[in-house]
């Protein structure tokens, strides 16, 4: 039987390679993403960052799970002026609902990627 420390390890390498593998996802999909949403790729970009880096200090934190409120306290701080910036720009409200529910969407389009193989 593994111990727990392995199993944790087991979990934070896969999350490292899915949160990696996501970033290079957002980057490759950036053309056709500003295609369809002009404007919102370098958003989305900076968005997936940092939800990796969220993902990644709460696993360095063995912080993984019941850390969800942290995790988006965080990433809406990390993007909050690149958000406001875009928001002003193509008109829409700005307010912290808005943003939250925006990196919720964000979280939820990596959520909905296949698990990265290793």
């Amino acid at each position: 039987m593994a111990s727990f420390e392995s199993v944790l390890s087991h979990i934070g390498h896969d999350m490292k390679v899915f949160f990696t593998g996501a970033v290079k996802v957002a980057q490759a999909a950036e053309p056709f993403v500003d295609i369809m949403l002009p404007g919102i790729s370098t958003l989305y970009n900076t968005t997936v960052t940092a939800i990796a880096q969220a993902e990644t200090a709460s696993i360095a934190a063995g912080a993984q799970s019941g850390s969800g409120a942290q995790k988006l306290a965080f990433v809406v701080s990390a993007i909050d002026a690149d958000f406001q910036v875009y928001a002003k720009a193509q008109g829409i409200t700005y307010n912290s609902t808005v943003v939250e529910s925006y990196v919720n969407a964000a979280v939820a389009t990596l959520n909905a990627l296949p698990k990265a193989t290793v």
